[in-house]
């Protein structure tokens, strides 16, 4: 396992991204976060965001990926919701050690 892994969240909807540096190497449960929720965004939502989250996460073997796929998915769905173009306020970007 690495030591202090760095995980980039893009800008997305106006809103900034922000780095995360990991314990371990967490990007592909990351980013796994981030596009399922963005799926979850861009269909039509049939289902509770929750049900769909908890669902996909639990796919994951190790508790850390859950966390990292958690933190993508609700980081997306963060920046959607505060979007300028949602009515929501600009944030700064920011870096996070997890």
């Amino acid at each position: 396992m690495s030591k202090g892994v760095v995980t980039l969240l893009p800008p997305h909807d106006g809103h900034p991204g922000m780095e995360i540096t990991w314990a371990a190497d967490c990007r592909q449960a990351f980013n796994q976060g981030v596009n399922f929720a963005q799926t979850w965004l861009d269909n039509t939502r049939s289902g509770w965001l929750w049900a769909a989250m908890i669902a996909e996460r639990d796919h994951l073997p190790r508790a850390i990926e859950r966390r990292a796929f958690e933190v993508g998915f609700l980081s997306r769905i963060h920046q959607r919701l505060c979007s300028p173009r949602q009515g929501g306020e600009p944030v700064k970007a920011v870096a996070l050690r997890l």
